[in-house]
């Protein structure tokens, strides 16, 4: 009997684990095969599955599994004709996080198509009422000698600057990668999703390592000239690649997983063409945690090779650190910096590890970096005082650029942001304009800058430069509600209902967003919603709720207004609410003296609440304001204007010199 390629015969090219057909069930004391063995590749009945290229063969055709569907199936392998239960699919395929049937259902439906098993009785998948799945067939195992991997050396990977060395279940990366080319040219690629990394160890003191590994990946991988990287926040489970492909507005999607063993780090990824869902490359990286550096730009040089062939170009970061107990400080810390929404302390924690980062390696700028930017939001999350914090955060980034000066253009994104508390629009600018210009694109940068222009009035600027971070992070909540409010501010409520749902999907939060979208459907006649979104901001502000009521009878019958005055006039007698509600609602019940009163509080204490609500629709009546001018005068806002040659449209100021 002929092998699948035509020149070897089974007893040479194979090695059977399991019993011949007709089987009943697994086979007591036989040898169960690895993972790794059945990553080189294995016979099932008529089919040759070849894990790596992400393909199961017959003959002459092909079929693409995606990955989710294919990790089914080496699970079922790896069993040879046991019993696999539901409960083993979702710990080994969904880490086990609680899912319903419909993803593991839909998974081995797809399979079965791919195999041609959709009828019954089926051949090569049997379901067992109420315990789980087996195979009918039995697993023969591809040997290593004869593998896919028959020319070596026509096109190989880069050799390693460091110690450790790429493999894939035991063959070099340099025979695999000679494989993908022969059979998938370079496609013309312009844009990638990295969606987050499995942590394939299951032990949750490892996600900080896996989330760590994925960001400076995508880090790396801003380095490709005109090429795009999207950074996805979400797992995306149970998505077609397709699907994801189309959310996040890419060509191709990589994804992968990383395994933890004891002192050695396993890497698995793939890259799918986005357009149709084929596997573009799929392989393993393998090296020492100590060595995390060198694997992550490995991968990179691996994955920019996927994508567009063979280069001289080197995508190595531009800062490297000195030790990996520094690196792994490092990344504790942006792991907690992350979680900063989720928990009461994770930003004072990510401070501690920042600090502990440079005094382990003085000389790694991107901890000083993200020690700045941490102090900077302590007055949004935790209320602590902004000029002592923007003194250390500009302290911060000054010694950062004296130690590292690969951060120098980057860390304008710091000085922007005090420049900004401080009214000095100009420089803020100049800094904004600097670090969204800079090598490291920072999605927080072009997301403060946007703030910043909508401070100053320039609405359309404001909004273009909220898309260009949505570009860079499109599943980012903080992102997605700052283009939510963007269209709001300009009136487009088609487009700002999208980002609003959006940004909910990604865990949107805080009295700003909550406000906005309040705002949002009462401008959508929607006062019902808009009243209870209304409510919960307030709850979340911490804030008396006494005063809602009257205002939303006001707002049906200027009857109430007087009644309503005299409830927010209460609640701000005794800080119980926030200064930006205070303003929308004084200004929309017509009290446009008190909401001037609220407005000039800019003056003597810096953004008390977000500036932009000064160009808003429904602060159109208090533009009219006699005091309106002199208030613009005192925040800087008119000299502003003059020098950028701004004019003021109805809709927002556009400026000569944007």
């Amino acid at each position: 009997m002929q092998g699948a390629r035509g020149g070897l015969s089974r007893p040479e090219q194979y090695r059977t684990i399991g019993p011949q057909p007709p089987r009943e069930g697994g086979v007591k004391g036989r040898q169960m095969p690895t993972e790794d063995e059945l990553r080189q590749g294995f016979r099932l009945g008529d089919w040759e599955v070849l894990p790596l290229r992400g393909v199961l063969r017959r003959g002459e055709h092909e079929e693409k599994p995606e990955p989710r569907v294919f990790g089914v199936l080496i699970a079922l392998a790896k069993r040879d004709g046991d019993l696999v239960t539901r409960d083993e699919l979702v710990d080994e395929l969904w880490d086990g996080r609680p899912t319903s049937d419909e993803p593991i259902n839909r998974c081995l439906s797809q399979l079965r198509r791919h195999l041609g098993d959709q009828s019954r009785p089926h051949r090569y998948v049997e379901t067992l009422t109420r315990r789980g799945y087996r195979l009918m067939q039995p697993v023969e195992l591809l040997e290593a000698a004869a593998a896919e991997v028959a020319a070596p050396g026509k096109i190989s990977r880069e050799p390693a600057v460091a110690p450790w060395k790429p493999v894939v279940a035991g063959v070099v990366v340099a025979a695999v990668a000679s494989l993908v080319w022969t059979l998938w040219p370079p496609g013309d690629f312009r844009s990638i999703g990295v969606v987050p990394f499995e942590n394939a160890s299951q032990d949750p003191a490892n996600n900080y390592l896996v989330s760590g590994f994925k960001d400076e990946l995508v880090n790396t991988l801003h380095n490709i000239p005109d090429f795009t990287v999207k950074s996805s926040r979400l797992a995306h489970a149970d998505e077609e690649v397709t699907a994801i492909a189309a959310s996040l507005g890419v060509d191709a999607v990589l994804s992968g997983r990383v395994h933890r063993l004891g002192d050695q780090l396993q890497i698995f990824y793939t890259v799918e063409d986005g357009r149709n869902g084929d596997v573009i490359a799929t392989a393993e990286l393998e090296g020492p945690v100590s060595e995390i550096f060198q694997l992550q730009e490995d991968l990179a040089r691996m994955v920019r090779r996927d994508l567009f062939g063979k280069s001289s170009q080197q995508l190595i970061s531009r800062t490297r650190p000195a030790s990996f107990g520094a690196y792994d400080r490092y990344m504790r810390g942006l792991y907690a910096f992350d979680k900063r929404q989720d928990s009461g302390t994770s930003l004072e924690e990510a401070i501690e590890l920042f600090q502990e980062t440079i005094r382990l390696d003085e000389n790694f700028g991107p901890a000083y970096l993200m020690l700045a930017t941490a102090y900077v939001l302590l007055p949004t999350y935790r209320d602590a005082p902004a000029d002592e914090m923007n003194t250390a955060a500009i302290s911060t980034v000054q010694d950062g650029i004296a130690a590292d000066d690969s951060i120098r253009d980057a860390a304008n994104a710091i000085f922007g942001f005090v420049y900004h508390q401080q009214m000095q629009w100009q420089e803020a600018e100049d800094a904004y304009r600097a670090a969204t210009s800079s090598a490291v694109l920072d999605p927080n940068a072009f997301n403060w800058y946007s703030r910043m222009l909508a401070s100053v009035g320039r609405l359309d600027a404001s909004l273009e430069q909220a898309l260009i971070a949505l570009e860079l992070d499109p599943t980012s909540a903080v992102i997605n509600s700052r283009v939510a409010l963007a269209y709001l501010w300009l009136g487009d409520t088609r487009n700002s209902e999208v980002f609003f749902e959006r940004a909910a999907k990604f865990g949107a939060s805080g009295p700003t967003h909550m406000m906005g979208y309040a705002l949002f459907l009462f401008r959508e006649g929607r006062s019902d919603e808009a009243y209870e979104v209304t409510r919960e901001a307030a709850q979340m502000a911490g804030g008396s709720e006494a005063w809602i009521d009257p205002v939303f009878a006001a707002l049906d019958d200027a009857a109430y207004r007087a009644d309503a005055q005299a409830a927010v006039d209460a609640a701000a007698s005794q800080d119980g609410i926030s200064r930006q509600i205070e303003f929308i609602v004084r200004t929309v019940l017509g009290d446009l003296d008190g909401a001037m009163n609220v407005a000039r509080l800019l003056e003597t204490e810096g953004e008390v609440f977000e500036m932009d609500l000064l160009f808003i629709p429904e602060v159109e009546a208090l533009r009219e304001h006699p005091d309106f001018g002199n208030l613009l005068d005192a925040l800087g806002i008119t000299d502003y204007w003059r020098e950028r040659g701004c004019t003021w449209t109805g809709a927002g100021a556009v400026c000569e010199a944007a």
